[in-house]
């Protein structure tokens, strides 16, 4: 599951976004941006889960990072603003087609 690398690698690249990231200062946004975080931070923290040759504990942990980035999606795209904006949102659209690429690959989804 080399591809599992890369969808790895890019949502590591994400958990530092609504720190860094010009945002809407409205108390909506900064609690959605705060839960779309705290869901970045769980993809992450999945990292070490990943087996090398178990694909039906690998899958299931696809699954779920799917679920958590698609999710955390709506309020960046709702609450990023700015350059920040596309460059963020273009690297969440990117893993989440990345993360579906793979489950249709390896996992039958």
């Amino acid at each position: 599951m080399h591809a599992t690398l890369t969808v790895i690698s890019a949502v590591t690249l994400l958990t530092a976004i609504p720190a860094v990231a010009d945002t809407v200062r409205t108390p909506d946004c900064q609690r959605d941006l705060a839960v779309a975080n705290a869901l970045i931070d769980k993809i992450a923290a999945r990292e070490n889960q990943f087996v090398k040759g178990d694909l039906t504990r690998n899958c299931a942990l696809l699954r779920q990072n799917l679920v958590d980035m698609v999710k955390a999606r709506e309020p960046m795209d709702r609450c990023i603003t700015g350059h920040d904006h596309g460059e963020n949102i273009g690297q969440i659209d990117a893993s989440i087609g990345d993360i579906r690429a793979v489950l249709a690959e390896k996992c039958g989804k």
